[in-house]
């Protein structure tokens, strides 16, 4: 596996979606390469900071507001009757 392919597959494999044969071509490229082991390992480390952003905090995603959710709930239930 060279590194190109191996970066590709290093995202597939966080997000869980990598194939056992290629999960085994992955782990012995990692053995052997130390700039892909070194990304795999970064990687890993933000994982666990992914969980701590809620989506809402992303730039350009508005924050919720629950008055205007309540208020567009009021319509629709206003408009059904």
């Amino acid at each position: 596996m060279e590194c190109e392919h191996a970066r590709t597959a290093l995202a597939a494999q966080v997000l869980g979606t990598l194939e056992e044969p290629e999960q085994e071509s992955l782990g012995m490229h990692l053995d052997q390469c130390p700039a892909c082991h070194s990304e795999w390992e970064e990687l890993l480390g933000l994982l666990p900071l992914l969980d701590t952003v809620m989506p809402y905090e992303l730039d350009g995603v508005p924050t919720p507001d629950p008055a205007r959710a309540v208020e567009l709930a009021r319509r629709a239930e206003a408009d059904r009757e």
